[in-house]
């Protein structure tokens, strides 16, 4: 279908797009190349922060700005002539909590602005398709609300069972093959589909050296999250939707944040039938389950009051970076819990205590003050959730203290004792305090 601007009702060409993927879903779009254009550019140029780490041709937000007019004028242009190929992006290994790492692209600034772009098109036409189950890099979902489905499903399953699995490198194992198919399902546009191609394939650089990309789209750029929740909602989120209706004697509910999936069943067999051939489902789609990590759970509130009786203890569960365990409510009944990954947590501390001994130098408190208090005021407002206040309040404490220790270490003489500390902290607006997200709205 070929989507032109709509004048009369106001509709810019991206909005049509939307519109018609949302009210026509038979559409298949063969005309997304005119969207493309210098004032597209520039409002995904606009979109970009300017404070991520630079690509390998060293260049900021703010030296792009400098001739910005120029700059998104030769940008359109190589991409409309078929021109255009992306740099090699910058691979830097980031450490997990296991003592693996993980692969983050890093793109040169000219590529962010291409990827911001083609990922609003692909958003723009995949977003009505995606079902409630997804809550990964979709707008208005966020990790809270995929918590709070997964409580809800949890309560509503009282004798069942659940899947937790992991993925194996998930973003970096996607075949290119599978993923093109799956676009060209509601994409024919010939132009635009080479675009995704180049981008998808954009080479890497590791410690020095360029090697080409055939696998994968690598976490970190900007196209990435869209491109695996498009992948994963037809391997994976249709295949499951199908199934519950016809395979399975009971109800059953799928949670998925990007690769992070928990699969909640009313009854035990459902779930053991699927656990026999979920491995099978991810293998036929290029895709690794990673067995240490996935498991078949015993859930529900009925299971956890029989096991409590017996003198057993519920398995507990890792999801979006809490532990999650069964525990007794205030009104007697047995329900599931949250509470911070405690290596999640060590390794925070680490990073901050860090952050503190290579900057405690520094002279301007207050620069390093706030730039500390960006830090713990991320981490509290997505940790500050139901049953997990106690976690919230020792991390604030272990702050205080490695604050209080390092400004205490700049001399031999003691910089400021602890009430001049705590002055300080709620001066330059330090999370003393902090609201606590019901899991249960």
């Amino acid at each position: 279908m070929t989507i032109h601007s709509d004048r009369k009702s106001g509709l810019t060409k991206l909005d049509r797009v939307r519109w018609c993927a949302k009210t026509r879903s038979e559409t298949v779009f063969d005309n997304l190349w005119h969207l493309l254009t210098e004032d597209f550019l520039h409002e995904a140029y606009r979109s970009l922060p300017g404070w991520k780490a630079i690509g390998i041709d060293k260049v900021t937000k703010e030296m792009f700005d400098k001739n910005l007019d120029r700059n998104i004028r030769e940008l359109c242009l190589k991409i409309r002539r078929g021109h255009y190929r992306p740099q090699a992006a910058r691979i830097v290994q980031i450490p997990k909590e296991d003592g693996s790492t993980r692969p983050l692209a890093i793109s040169c600034f000219e590529d962010k602005i291409v990827q911001k772009a083609v990922s609003r098109i692909l958003e723009a036409i995949h977003e009505p398709l995606f079902l409630p189950c997804s809550y990964g890099f979709r707008p208005k979902h966020n990790c809270h609300e995929a918590l709070k489905a997964l409580m809800r499903s949890t309560y509503k399953f009282g004798n069942g069972a659940l899947i937790e699995i992991d993925i194996r490198k998930c973003f970096n194992r996607i075949p290119h093959d599978h993923l093109l198919t799956f676009i060209q399902q509601k994409i024919s546009d010939s132009r635009f589909l080479k675009l995704v191609e180049i981008l998808i394939t954009t080479p890497i650089m590791e410690n020095g050296k360029v090697e080409s990309s055939t696998r994968g789209c690598p976490q970190g750029s900007g196209v990435s999250p869209i491109l695996c929740n498009i992948y994963l909602h037809y391997a994976m989120d249709e295949w499951f939707a199908a199934i519950s209706k016809t395979h399975l004697k009971g109800k059953a509910e799928l949670i998925r944040y990007a690769d992070d999936m928990v699969f909640v069943y009313e009854h035990k067999e459902d779930a053991e039938r699927v656990f026999r051939v979920l491995g099978k489902r991810l293998n036929k789609y290029g895709l690794e389950m990673h067995e240490a990590k996935s498991a078949l759970l015993p859930s529900g509130r009925g299971v956890a009051k029989r096991m409590a009786q017996a003198g057993e203890r519920m398995p507990t569960f890792a999801f979006l970076g809490f532990t999650c365990y069964w525990g007794m409510a205030r009104k007697g009944f047995w329900r599931l819990k949250l509470k911070s990954r405690s290596d999640r947590l060590t390794v925070t501390l680490k990073r901050l205590k860090k952050y503190l001994k290579e900057n405690r130098n520094c002279e301007d408190d207050k620069l390093l003050l706030q730039s500390i208090n960006r830090r713990v005021k991320g981490w509290v407002n997505y940790h500050a959730v139901s049953d997990n206040e106690r976690k919230v309040g020792s991390f604030l404490r272990e702050v205080q203290r490695s604050l209080f220790k390092w400004f205490n270490r700049r001399s031999q003489r003691k910089a400021m004792n602890w009430e001049n500390l705590q002055r300080r902290l709620t001066r330059d607006g330090f999370p003393s305090s902090f609201k606590t997200i019901s899991m249960f709205s």
